[in-house]
């Protein structure tokens, strides 16, 4: 028996010592691995772009598994790093790269899983000791894991990356969209359908000019059933938040939409009561005024006809106030980068007599029909 277990003591030892040396060789190896796509990388010689990227990829994987090798213990247990040196310079420089090779690689179907595996290899060693200086941009890693997962239907996947996104202020917005975009893909149930219409409300509050939001918000009402109706959504929004912008710009959308001219007015006049820096609100009033001052012209040519008592001053005065307020718009965004103003402006100059005026807006209604 003690022969035995000596034997077993002397079998185990030499065992270790062959861990011991398989384990030196293998840093050896992953380490001669790691400098040759370094290199490929670094001297781009080679111009093909996947064989670039996937040495990126190459490179900090083979890095990363050198240095795990590298730190298991010798023939005597003891752990003696030969390659932190190199493997720390190596990963400095490819691994900010992961991203612009996962954003890469994703573009096709062909590579599409190398791009996931770049992304998720790139948040995998975050928290690695190499690494961990590196300014970290898991973010836009995840963000893009969950883009990309969308797009091929894996919402599972896609949501589970957007929420981490969501950590991260630069991507907070973007990954807000995607889990968006995964509960309006997978809504069944009337409560699925509620908590759609909350989340995408709360993004259109923080945007409100965003007509990305506002579209889906029409999208998800355009087949209106008593119990999804877009007006009733609005005054239940207006009961309950009673200062949000977002209710009362959605109203003067609906009253806009159905030609109910004043209303819409009062509406947007509110939400530039609660928020008087948006262009998009001002904008829409002097429309609104504008096309409430087209049908009371309209109404006053038809008196004047059958000889009724009529004043220019009924419509000019409306006219007069969507300049106002259109004028102050063109201030605030004169290169038109939020909204177009030129023409409904022009209409104001025109109507009003205003020749000087309307002939500096000409230019730019040629320009853009040029």
């Amino acid at each position: 028996m003690r022969k035995f277990f000596l034997g077993f003591i002397v079998f185990l030892f030499h065992i270790i010592a062959i861990q011991a040396q398989d384990n030196a060789q293998n840093a050896d190896k992953l380490n001669h691995q790691a400098e040759a796509a370094f290199n490929k990388v670094r001297l781009n010689t080679n111009r093909d772009s996947l064989t670039i990227y996937r040495a990126v990829v190459n490179g900090v994987n083979w890095s990363i598994k050198c240095d795990e090798y590298d730190r298991m213990p010798n023939r005597k247990g003891k752990v003696k790093v030969r390659f932190e040196e190199e493997n720390f310079l190596r990963l400095h420089t490819l691994y900010p790269m992961l991203i612009d090779a996962g954003l890469f690689l994703t573009k096709s179907s062909y590579t599409r899983q190398e791009g996931f595996d770049a992304l998720e290899l790139y948040l995998t060693i975050r928290n690695h000791k190499l690494v961990s200086e590196i300014s970290d941009e898991s973010g836009i890693a995840a963000y893009y894991l969950a883009f990309n997962y969308l797009k091929i239907r894996n919402f599972e996947n896609a949501d589970r990356y957007a929420d981490l996104a969501m950590q991260y202020e630069e991507t907070s917005q973007q990954a807000a969209e995607v889990k968006a975009e995964c509960m309006r893909e997978q809504m069944t149930t009337a409560d699925d359908s509620l908590k759609y219409i909350a989340v995408v409300s709360k993004l259109y509050e923080t945007q409100p000019a965003n007509e990305k939001y506002f579209s889906w918000i029409m999208k998800f009402y355009q087949n209106p059933s008593h119990k999804f109706n877009l007006e009733n959504f609005v005054d239940y929004q207006l009961v309950n938040n009673t200062n949000s912008i977002v209710p009362w710009i959605l109203k003067g959308e609906i009253a806009s939409q159905a030609g109910r001219w004043d209303e819409a007015i009062e509406a947007y006049k509110v939400a530039e009561a609660i928020d008087a820096s948006s262009i998009p609100v001002a904008y829409n009033i002097g429309v609104c005024m504008n096309m409430k001052g087209i049908l009371v012209r309209n109404d006053v040519f038809a008196r004047k006809q059958k000889s009724e008592m009529a004043s220019d001053n009924e419509f000019m005065t409306i006219f007069a106030d969507a300049r106002n307020y259109l004028e102050r718009v063109k201030a605030k965004d004169p290169r038109r980068n939020k909204v177009d103003w030129v023409t409904p402006l022009y209409m104001d100059y025109i109507v009003l007599g205003d020749t000087i005026k309307a002939k500096e807006l000409e230019l730019l209604i040629n320009k853009f029909k040029n």
